[in-house]
């Protein structure tokens, strides 16, 4: 007959209390059931594990040393337990998060820090690059969760999810001309120096073909990140077209938003790996992240002017 787990908690809790009755009230059973227990246990022992000595409960040199093995298994029983609460709150663990600077240098320190308010003893790793980049991270599991502003259509081992979906807003330096519109045109560019994303950027592309074949703008200057395009446009160096939710976080360095039409939209994609389940930590993350957007785009644009 092998021991179990009933009898071992009964033995363990006669020792804790000092007493049969004791041990019954905290295991909510009876005094008889605790000494069937302990008799059972020490017939498969093989060794007494109690002796009565001045009517009190005395444990053997046997059960002394038993026990001292028992304590060690319950703490390591206890590590396990907090381990698996731990695990299923999603409050410890690594977070690797790759972005584009758009987002590494605007709404996702705001959107750590909600999370980090929900789940304070991650460890969360912060890792910028362009979207080709950040998606190569994706796949290559090298970040656990991904934010990037486009996607290539032959990219593989990766799930892509679109969390945000905003329309374009044209900015330029205050003061500008077309600060007197309340809706920027195509039309609106003539002659106008345009600052571009680069060539390798899907919203650049997306963004030529609205304008026709005599393009009325100037095009002399591009740039990898939309956040160095508003902050060039801040500078007086041109005009341009971007994210709201770029936009305005760049307010202060002196840049005005109007609405642009044609409509272009700009998408904020979530990548994770294909080859891995979701995890708990990003699939939080995921959600946080998706409202948190939302929000922002909310705030962001409602055809307003910016100052």
């Amino acid at each position: 007959m092998a021991m179990n787990f009933k009898q071992i908690e009964t033995f363990r809790a006669v020792m804790l209390s000092g007493s049969m009755t004791a041990a019954a009230q905290a295991l909510h059973t009876s005094q008889p059931n605790v000494s069937r227990l302990i008799a059972q246990l020490e017939r498969t022992n093989g060794f007494k594990l109690f002796e009565r000595v001045g009517g009190r409960l005395v444990p053997t040199d046997e059960g002394a040393q038993f026990f001292a093995d028992v304590e060690r298994a319950f703490i390591g029983l206890q590590s396990l337990e907090t381990s698996a609460q731990n695990l299923k709150r999603g409050g410890t663990g690594r977070l690797r998060i790759g972005a584009v600077p758009s987002l590494t240098h605007g709404l996702l320190p705001a959107i750590i820090q909600r999370f980090r308010q929900q789940n304070p003893h991650v460890h969360i790793s912060i890792h910028t690059n362009d979207s080709p980049n950040v998606a190569h991270w994706a796949a290559t599991r090298f970040c656990d969760v991904c934010l990037v502003s486009y996607v290539a259509e032959d990219m593989a081992g990766v799930h892509s999810e679109i969390i945000c979906d905003v329309p374009g807003v044209c900015i330029f330096p205050r003061g500008h001309r077309l600060s007197a519109l309340d809706v920027v045109t195509s039309a609106d560019l003539k002659g106008e120096e345009f600052i571009s994303l680069s060539h390798t950027d899907g919203s650049r592309t997306r963004l030529d073909r609205l304008f026709a074949e005599e393009d009325p703008r100037v095009l002399n200057l591009d740039a990898t990140h939309a956040a160095t395009v508003c902050s060039l446009v801040g500078r007086g160096l041109g005009i341009s077209v971007v994210s709201p939710l770029v936009a305005t976080e760049y307010l202060h360095t002196g840049i005005d938003i109007r609405p642009f039409t044609p409509e272009l939209r700009f998408y904020t994609y979530l990548l994770l790996s294909s080859d891995r389940p979701e995890n708990l930590l990003t699939q939080r993350f995921r959600v946080l992240a998706g409202e948190m957007l939302k929000e922002a785009a909310q705030v962001s644009f409602e055809g307003k002017r910016s100052g």
